[in-house]
């Protein structure tokens, strides 16, 4: 049995671990996949399929939610989607498209159709309900025969 005065430092010691996660959970400086706040950078598209938009995607999501290699950066505000796919067996592709409707048009911008096609996807360390948070950066200059076009460079150290 405890002394009678240690008793408050044995209760704050066997509470100490849960108020130390419940401050790390709720902490506004750990990950966070659905912030809408500052953009993450800025892409122009323009062409025939969606005309003329500058997006200035705030959102980035992993594939890995949706079984793919790769990461979606999403402007809700244009709601328009620039993905990147890294397929194993043709190579990465950015798919542009409507978040409304993501399959009614699309854009596919292959490597080969670029003059600028630099990505990145570097694990965090961190996982989260079983997905891995990732570094992630796209800069694109791609430009197809159909006259669509898309240019400009996004990145998110905590993609989610």
């Amino acid at each position: 049995m405890c002394p009678k005065s240690s008793r408050p430092f044995a209760l704050l010691a066997s509470s100490l671990p849960a108020l130390l996660l419940a401050a790390a959970c709720s902490s506004s400086s750990g990950p966070s996949g659905d912030r809408t706040s500052a953009p993450l950078g800025a892409f122009t598209v323009d062409g025939p399929t969606f005309g003329a938009h500058a997006l200035a995607p705030a959102q980035c999501h992993v594939g890995q939610r949706e079984q793919f290699l790769g990461f979606d950066f999403v402007d809700s505000q244009a709601g328009i989607v620039a993905r990147l796919v890294v397929d194993p067996a043709t190579g990465p592709v950015v798919r542009v498209f409507r978040s409304a409707a993501p399959f009614d048009s699309t854009i596919l911008f292959h490597r080969s159709e670029c003059r600028v096609f630099h990505f990145s996807l570097d694990e965090t360390g961190w996982r989260i309900n079983r997905i891995d948070q990732l570094r992630v950066s796209l800069e694109l200059d791609c430009s197809l025969p159909s006259g669509d076009h898309i240019a400009g460079k996004a990145e998110d150290p905590s993609c989610l």
